[in-house]
């Protein structure tokens, strides 16, 4: 079987999946503002901003700048923690929780109208297949075996 030209097949469906329709949809969010508010769903609501930085794997001073139009946006506020006043706790408002639960349902709305063409089996086999290729991502990736050891 040859591996580089099965690779070379997936980057051109890539390519024609990132240029769809659906895509563009659920790309309408910068991709760094939809994993921030993401990021602090799945936390609770609150996160140190250092977590959020490190998860994103860019900067602090990017996450800084993110986190600036994030809170102009009204959907987060910034403290520094009581107990260790160099830390930045960062909490998700109510209007963002709003906000990013409304464009997860539009995605999995939209998600669910492909899934639904594209038929249970395959669905399931979709999903499957794309677990066991982020597992291996994981294994395979001695900083993401850090964190999944941690």
């Amino acid at each position: 079987m040859n591996y580089d030209l099965l690779a070379e097949r997936l980057i051109d469906l890539q390519l024609i999946l990132h240029a769809s329709t659906i895509n563009q949809a659920m790309s309408e969010l910068d991709k760094g503002t939809f994993f921030a508010l993401h990021y602090l769903l799945v936390h609770q609501r609150r996160a140190y901003s250092k977590e959020i930085s490190h998860q994103m794997a860019v900067s602090t001073a990017r996450v800084a700048t993110l986190l600036n139009h994030l809170e102009k946006q009204g959907w987060i506020q910034r403290h520094h923690d009581p107990h260790d006043n160099r830390q930045v706790i960062v909490e998700m408002t109510d209007e963002g929780y709003a906000f990013i639960s409304k464009k997860r349902a539009q995605a999995a709305r939209l998600l669910a109208q492909l899934f639904s063409q594209l038929g249970e089996e395959d669905t399931r086999e979709y999903l499957r297949i794309s677990r066991k290729m982020i597992q291996i991502i994981l294994t395979n990736d001695p900083k993401e075996k850090e964190e999944l050891n941690e």
